[in-house]
């Protein structure tokens, strides 16, 4: 009989509660333990799923036999926490970005693969049935444009309306829209990005800015756009979208569904399951069975677009335009 994998959790908010839900579809999966600073989230997390209840993270470790661990913790913990679990050498799920401090992320990053630790960046949109269609769809051809849209409303979380601690749309969410059109269009050598603070959203708390703007070369040749706001309302229900303008057809993706636009018409593919259920899934398969080839988003990736949209916040603060791969490794030398 096949042993159920050991899976634990490092924050147990919002996100946690996301992938418990999806990983427990999963065959022989238990949750055994989740660790949170806050005792009573820890308690509500086990008292719906299951396993023992830490505040301290790394008694966790040492205390509870893991197969894998899930880091849900605000951002700038992740690097940090994860250099502590690959002393256990626990597979690890991340969520994005990987941190705010590069130098710490690349520490971390080197060190799993040092290690040869199972290891993945949360970009869920990479594992979905839509953007696998539009790999089928774009496939070699050239793009020409690539336009990445997500229009959005004051974060639910408050620590999210601290750009000093979640870094703003771009870092915290457009990040998922950054990591597809590289996936699709090539890495993106250059961004040059302007964005204003507080022209709508006046609340004392709101230490953010609430446009933003990029302009994106990428290394395939594509030009690209990436726009966000956190101006609007929640029940504007405008779908993030990513656009990719090929000769003579459009390729449209958003969170549920894939859409190609030739001149005979559109034809439109519909996610069949919740976005973040194929990334739970892939990462599972992979803890079990070892093969590697099921993640899509190393921790490699995730680096280089968490060192994207950090590039993109220096652009806007300075009004130049930044190189990606040099800041990635002045930022990671400093």
């Amino acid at each position: 009989m096949t042993s159920k994998l050991r899976i634990a959790f490092i924050g147990a908010g919002r996100m946690a509660n996301l992938h418990a839900g999806l990983i427990t579809l999963e065959p022989d999966v238990q949750i055994v333990a989740a660790a949170d600073i806050d005792a009573a989230r820890a308690e509500a997390f086990a008292a719906k799923w299951g396993g023992a209840v830490f505040t301290d993270h790394r008694a966790m470790l040492e205390q509870t036999p893991l197969d894998a661990v899930y880091i849900c913790t605000p951002t700038t913990q992740h690097a940090a926490i994860g250099l502590d679990c690959l002393e256990f050498g626990v597979a690890l799920y991340v969520e994005k970005p990987l941190d705010l401090d590069l130098r710490t992320a690349q520490r971390f990053v080197e060190a799993a693969e040092a290690r040869h630790v199972l290891a993945m960046t949360g970009f869920q949109w990479r594992y979905s049935e839509g953007y696998r269609r539009a790999e089928e769809l774009i496939g070699d051809d050239p793009i020409a444009l690539v336009n990445l849209r997500w229009y959005w409303t004051r974060p639910p979380i408050r620590w999210m309306w601290d750009r000093t601690l979640a870094g703003g749309q771009i870092v915290d969410q457009n990040i998922h829209l950054i990591d597809v059109g590289a996936g699709l269009a090539g890495e993106i050598t250059t961004v040059y990005a302007a964005y204003n603070a507080r022209q709508t959203n006046h609340e004392p708390e709101f230490q953010n800015w609430d446009g933003y703007a990029l302009t994106l070369h990428f290394s395939r040749g594509a030009v690209g756009q990436c726009a966000g706001t956190y101006a609007l309302f929640p029940e504007i229900q405008l779908e993030p979208a990513a656009d990719f303008a090929l000769r003579d057809r459009l390729v449209r993706i958003t969170d549920k569904r894939v859409q190609l636009y030739t001149p005979g018409g559109v034809e439109t593919w519909q996610n069949t399951e919740p976005l973040h259920r194929g990334v739970n899934r892939a990462f599972i398969a992979a803890v079990r069975t070892g093969d590697r080839s099921y993640i899509r988003t190393p921790l490699r990736a995730g680096l280089v677009s968490t060192a994207t949209v950090l590039a993109a916040n220096r652009s806007a603060q300075t009004g130049a335009p930044i190189n990606v791969a040099a800041f990635l490794a002045a930022e990671s030398a400093a």
